[in-house]
């Protein structure tokens, strides 16, 4: 028997993270790469439940409600001079929605040879620019996005 080969990401490698200006904004939309990212998670999809159990069913009955996209959490190492992780921050000072995108490398096993995965959406950066101090290493400034609609996937090519 056959095993079919998995046409999944094989790495992060060259994925790039950016911002762009605030959601809805007229003009020509200029996005930054926020540099020096060393990980990041996108949780996905989250479905709100509220319970619609009877006296008459004898199960635990839900209904699903609101449909939350999640967040987007990514580590930076701390470059304080590095314009789109400084872009990030002021975002946060607003408390207002940002464009943002995440371009994935091509992946080739699902015949991807110019340009990889484009993920777009709109977000909150609910947390930016905390970071510890270590004697063992260097610095990292941390992100948290909430994502605010649903999120776009163009496939690459």
């Amino acid at each position: 028997m056959t095993q079919a080969i998995s046409k999944a990401q094989s790495t992060a490698v060259g994925t790039i993270i950016s911002i762009g200006g605030v959601t809805g904004a007229t003009g020509t939309e200029t996005f930054t790469p926020v540099g020096s990212i060393t990980n990041a998670k996108v949780s996905g999809l989250k479905i709100a439940t509220t319970d619609v159990s009877t006296f008459l069913a004898n199960v635990k009955r839900k209904l699903g409600t609101i449909v939350d996209y999640g967040t987007v959490t990514f580590t930076t190492l701390r470059v304080s001079n590095d314009a789109g992780q400084a872009a990030v921050i002021a975002a946060a000072a607003t408390a207002q929605n940002y464009d943002f995108k995440i371009q994935l490398e091509p992946n080739s096993a699902a015949s991807q040879t110019t340009i990889g995965d484009l993920i777009t959406f709109s977000a909150l950066v609910s947390e930016a620019g905390g970071f510890d101090l270590d004697l063992n290493k260097q610095p990292d400034y941390s992100f948290t996005l909430e994502i605010d609609g649903a999120w776009v996937v163009t496939e690459g090519s």
